[in-house]
C-alpha cells in the first residue's frame, strides 16, 4: 500500500469515542500530585522560554500563533523534555547527590504540596548552578524531536524516500534548509553541536544513529513497506525518540530506565495511533490501529505498566523514602492525563 491510497477498513468506533473510552482507562486525577507536575512543567516550560522561542523568532518567525506552534510547545514542554528529569530524578545511575537531595526533602513532614515547591525551587536552583548545559540541551533536543516527527510527517512535499534524504542532507548540513521549519530543526540540531561536553559526544552520535534509524523506517512506513516487526515501523521511532532526549543526561541514565521510557514512547505512540485512524485511513497509512493491532484495551495494559514500572524504580533509586514513590507516579499520572487530554483536543486532521 502506498501513501495517498486510501484504505478499507471495518467501521471503528467513532473518534470521539475512542477518546472518551481513553480518558477513562487513565484514570481519576491523583489527589495532591499536580503540585510536583506543575514544578516539573514550569521548568522545563521556562526553558522552552529562554532557549526555543527565540530561535522559532529568528528562522520560523511564521509558526508563531499557528495550531502547530502549540503543538510544539506541548510536546516539547510536557511530554519529551520530562523524560531526562525523570532519568534524572529516579533512574537507575542517577546522580547521587540529586538522590541525596531529593531523599532528604521527601523525608520532611510537609504535604505534597509544600513538597513540590521546595522541591522544585531546589531543583530549579541547583540546576542554574550546576546543569545549564543540560537544562539547554534538554530543551533543544525535545523540541528538535517535535520538529523532526513534524517535517517527516507534513514538513516536506517529497516522495518518502526523497523526503527522507532531503531531511537528512539538511540535518548534516550538506543541503540548505528551504522552508523555516526545516530551517529551525537545523539551528536546534546545530545548537546541540556547538554546546557539548567531551564526554557527551559519543551520546549525541549515538543518538543521530538512532534518529537516522527512525528517519529510515518513517520513509518505509510512509512507502507502505512492511514491517516484519507488525508495528508498522514504530519501534525505530520510539527508539530514536528516547536515545535523543537522554544524550544529555546519558552517563546517569541506566537501562532501567530508558527500557522504562521506551514503554512510555510507545504507549504514546499507541494512543496517537489510535486517535489518528480517520486521518491515516484517509492518507493510506497503515499503522497498529488502523490495522486493528492496537485497541483501546492495549493502550489501557500499556498504561498500567508504565505506572507500575515509574513506582518500582522510584523506589530503588530511593530506599527508604516515605512517599517519593506515590509522589513521582501521581506527578506522571497527572502530566500523561492533561497531555492525552491535549492530543484528544486537538483537531482531527492534527498539524
Amino acid at each position: 500500500m502506498t501513501s495517498g491510497a486510501a484504505l478499507v477498513r471495518a467501521p471503528f468506533p467513532p473518534r470521539a469515542t475512542r477518546a472518551t473510552d481513553l480518558a477513562r482507562l487513565l484514570g481519576e486525577m491523583p489527589r495532591g500530585a499536580r503540585p510536583l507536575a506543575d514544578a516539573v512543567r514550569r521548568l522545563t516550560r521556562a526553558q522552552f522560554t529562554r532557549e526555543i522561542l527565540p530561535l522559532v523568532e529568528l528562522h520560523a518567525p511564521e509558526l508563531l500563533g499557528t495550531p502547530f506552534m502549540e503543538k510544539l510547545r506541548i510536546g516539547a514542554c510536557d511530554l519529551y523534555a520530562v523524560a531526562p528529569y525523570l532519568a534524572l530524578l529516579c533512574g537507575d545511575a542517577a546522580p547521587r547527590p540529586m538522590r541525596a537531595l531529593v531523599t532528604v526533602v521527601d523525608r520532611l513532614p510537609l504535604d505534597d504540596e509544600a513538597f513540590a515547591r521546595l522541591a522544585g525551587g531546589l531543583g530549579a536552583g541547583r540546576g542554574a548552578r550546576v546543569r545549564q548545559r543540560e537544562q539547554r540541551q534538554i530543551a533543544r533536543v525535545a523540541a528538535f524531536i517535535v520538529m523532526v516527527d513534524h517535517a517527516l510527517d507534513h514538513g516536506m512535499p517529497d516522495p518518502p524516500l526523497a523526503r527522507g534524504e532531503r531531511l537528512k542532507a539538511i540535518l548534516r548540513g550538506t543541503r540548505p534548509p528551504d522552508t523555516g521549519a526545516l530551517s529551525l530543526a537545523r539551528a536546534l540540531l546545530a545548537g546541540l553541536h556547538d554546546d557539548l561536553a567531551t564526554w557527551q559526544r559519543a551520546d549525541l552520535a549515538r543518538a543521530l544513529d538512532h534518529i537516522d534509524a527512525w528517519i529510515d523506517a518513517e520513509v518505509q512506513a510512509l512507502a507502505g513497506q512492511p514491517d516484519p516487526a507488525g508495528l508498522s515501523h514504530r519501534q525505530a521511532g520510539v527508539e530514536g525518540t528516547i536515545e535523543g532526549l537522554l544524550f544529555p543526561v546519558a552517563r546517569w541514565t541506566g537501562p532501567q530506565m530508558k527500557a522504562w521510557l521506551n514503554g512510555v514512547s510507545m504507549f504514546v505512540q499507541c494512543v496517537d495511533d489510535l486517535l489518528d485512524i480517520e486521518h491515516d485511513l484517509r492518507d493510506g497509512r497503515e499503522t497498529p490501529a488502523t490495522e486493528g493491532r492496537w485497541t483501546v484495551s492495549d493502550a489501557g495494559a500499556a498504561w498500567r505498566e508504565t505506572v507500575a514500572g515509574l513506582e518500582r524504580l522510584a523506589r530503588l533509586a530511593t530506599p527508604g523514602s516515605r512517599a517519593l514513590a506515590r509522589r513521582i507516579a501521581g506527578a506522571y499520572r497527572v502530566m500523561m492525563i492533561e497531555l492525552i487530554g491535549a492530543m484528544a483536543a486537538r483537531p482531527e486532521d492534527g498539524c
